[in-house]
């Protein structure tokens, strides 16, 4: 029963410098990839901003989504109804 407790707590300590070296050589890469990712989508957006800010102000322009045709027709009869209760 020691023995096992010494190989546990042998074990535990083992990782633990293990995960502690590991973590000092990996997690530098790991922020910088991330960074560098952020900062790419950043740059991304920044230029579509500038893009869309490079239209004329003042000009009225309507996008009209095509997939979206719809030939239902409602009646004034047909619509949705709420049911509601006075709060005084």
């Amino acid at each position: 029963m020691l023995v096992g407790l010494f190989k546990t707590i042998f074990f535990l300590i083992t990782f633990y410098y293990l995960f502690k070296i590991i973590g000092r050589l990996l997690l530098p890469y790991l922020m910088k990839k991330g960074v560098e990712r952020m900062q790419k989508q950043q740059q991304g957006a920044a230029s579509n901003y500038q893009q869309q800010a490079q239209q004329q102000e003042g000009k009225v322009t309507v996008q009209k989504n095509s997939q979206k045709k719809s030939n239902h027709v409602v009646d004034d009869n047909e619509g949705e109804y709420v049911d509601f209760e006075e709060v005084k």
